[in-house]
């Protein structure tokens, strides 16, 4: 009897252990990551715009909403033109049109981090681009980026040699 009081007081023991690693993991899973943000992680390729291209001219016609994910995208893509990094993936020219049309998006959406957004926007539509090296990285970082980190400002020579090899 001895026995089998305590190969179930080990089973038992072994079924609480499991269930306390299973709620432990489900509850870290809940506290790190938002409800929207798995949603919002997805690729560009996940979306129904194949071409990037298209993407880009949808959104800055004010013609199709992007998700947060392709909303980052364009504006990290944006940076480009005004930052030094060592890797860079795609530009995106940086008007004062395209600008217009990412602050009135931000009206329309409620984004997890449209503070952030909202931040860099604002200076850059009245003319202040000095925040773009920490707009670059903070949105590389958002991004779970690693690689391609902005280290200064594009001198106005160097901008202008990055508007004509990638926009004219």
């Amino acid at each position: 009897m001895e026995k089998f009081l305590n190969r179930l007081l080990i089973g038992v023991s072994i079924v609480a252990v499991l269930g306390f690693i299973v709620v432990g993991v489900l509850i870290y899973q809940a506290m790190t990551s938002d409800g929207n943000e798995k949603a919002e992680a997805k690729t560009l390729h996940d979306t129904e715009i194949d071409n990037e291209a298209e993407l880009e001219a949808k959104i800055t016609e004010g013609i199709y909403v992007p998700t947060e994910a392709e909303f980052q995208w364009i504006v990290h893509r944006m940076t480009h033109q005004k930052v030094a990094a060592d890797i860079k993936d795609g530009s995106t020219e940086m008007t004062p049109e395209r600008i217009g049309e990412l602050l009135k998006t931000l009206d329309e959406t409620d984004y997890i981090h449209e503070d952030v957004y909202l931040r860099i926007l604002d200076e850059w539509n009245k003319g202040n681009f000095e925040n773009a090296v920490e707009a670059h990285n903070e949105i590389l970082s958002l991004q779970n980026g690693t690689i391609g980190v902005a280290t200064r400002l594009f001198t106005p020579e160097e901008e202008q040699e990055f508007i004509e090899q990638n926009f004219r």
